[in-house]
């Protein structure tokens, strides 16, 4: 071949002896044509088109959207199930374990390059295929694919290789191989669980759950693997794993009975006071709040203690003004309220005036670090004996204060 010449017609042959030398690797930096457009959702895991699966069910991705459901399947109709679609979440496809079907498999893969497909190698030669030209799949890494034809090696990076499958060869099995295949996996089993679960179950389920819902769906899902072959063992302990990941996973997401892990928590009754987290959260425990708290002490409560303890959600911050801020507990036991001010001197101009509208007062607290504020200011007061006893007027009282102007003295 001329090292001089661009650009280089081909036959289409494909030819690899079993006893041909090997040939060198020609290393393609570009491809000219045809040119690959960049999907439309290149931040997805697949391309409408794409042959996807779980376990032994295979389908077909068939759109693509920016919803927070972007991938729609259309899953092929089995023995026992006809076809239909459904939207997915990027984590229900990583949860329920729905890979792409490989369409290159190294040794076994043949296909062809379109007429024309021209490229650069490496060394900055450029070759065109002027016909459709056979390769076969040699090698296949996460970003590159090495095929060979035309006595030839060529390696393409991934994403830039513009063939495509024609054909697969495939290993027979022997009777043996065959007799097993007819039987579910315990993967198998455990995916179909959970994929019955996902289903099966709504997200308010922990609040309504029984005990003979559990059955019910087992039951559900018994009849659905009717005309599968599997070993009850194995169904017994896939269906129990798949059901323990669903509570869990509903509790970590939409929590129950009000609280989820990751909660702040306080607890304010007979003089304690302390602060902590939710760190596990397991419906079927007796106790099934867990809870460190600040002091690193690890105890687990049922929600008839955390309501006899007074241990409740840690109460929001809320902002009547840049200068006015106020918490309170779900049942209006705790609350608490802050007035700031931009210097010692307004702070102490506007005293009065404010102890007349909430009550008393405590002395000027030094808010330097920003962690220690409520309110954003340097300085703040904290009503320490509210003028009234209710909490609607108290909260009157604080809107009264929010609606004057704390960064000017008074008139």
């Amino acid at each position: 071949m001329d090292s001089n010449t661009t650009l280089i017609g081909f036959s289409n042959t494909c030819s690899k002896p079993d006893n041909a030398p090997p040939s060198e690797v020609k290393e393609v930096v570009a491809v000219i044509f045809p040119f690959l457009a960049p999907p439309p959702f290149a931040q997805l895991p697949f391309k409408v088109g794409d042959i996807i699966k779980t376990g032994k069910h295979y389908g077909t991705v068939t759109s693509l959207n920016q919803t927070d459901r972007p991938v729609r399947i259309t899953w092929d109709a089995s023995n026992s199930e006809d076809s239909f679609s459904w939207n997915y979440t990027l984590d229900e496809i990583r949860v329920l374990k729905i890979s792409l079907v490989p369409q290159f498999i190294p040794q076994k893969t043949t296909g062809e390059l379109p007429a024309c497909t021209t490229i650069v190698l490496a060394n900055s030669q450029q070759l065109q295929f002027s016909n459709t030209t056979t390769f076969q799949v040699e090698s296949l890494t996460e970003h590159h694919i090495l095929i060979f034809t035309l006595d030839h090696y060529y390696l393409f990076p991934i994403n830039l290789f513009p063939g495509y499958p024609t054909s697969c060869a495939i290993d027979v099995f022997t009777p043996e191989q065959l007799e097993a295949s007819r039987f579910l996996s315990f993967n198998d089993l455990k995916i179909r669980a959970k994929t019955h679960l996902f289903f099966e179950v709504p997200d308010n389920f922990l609040e309504i759950v029984l005990p003979i819902q559990k059955q019910q769906i087992k039951e559900k899902l018994t009849k659905q693997l009717s005309t599968e072959s599997y070993h009850i063992l194995d169904f017994d302990i896939a269906w129990e794993e798949a059901w323990q990941y669903c509570l869990k996973h509903l509790a970590k997401k939409h929590g129950w009975s009000g609280f989820r892990e990751g909660d702040c928590l306080e607890q304010r009754r007979n003089q304690v006071e302390q602060r902590g987290i939710v760190i596990s959260l397991n419906i079927q425990a007796l106790r099934p709040f867990q809870i460190q708290w600040d002091s690193g002490e690890i105890q687990s409560y049922s929600l008839t203690e955390l309501k006899s303890l007074g241990i409740t959600h840690i109460p929001t911050l809320i902002k009547l003004s840049p200068n006015v801020a106020y918490q309170v507990s779900e049942d209006g036991s705790y609350f608490k309220a802050w007035i700031g001010f931009r210097t010692k001197a307004l702070a102490k101009a506007w005293l009065i005036v404010i102890k007349k509208l909430v009550g008393r007062l405590s002395y000027l607290i030094d808010c330097q670090i920003p962690e220690l504020q409520h309110t954003g200011s340097k300085y703040e007061y904290v009503v320490e004996t509210p003028r009234h006893k209710t909490l609607k007027k108290r909260l009157e009282a604080l809107r009264e204060v929010a609606e004057l102007d704390l960064e000017k003295m008074p008139k």
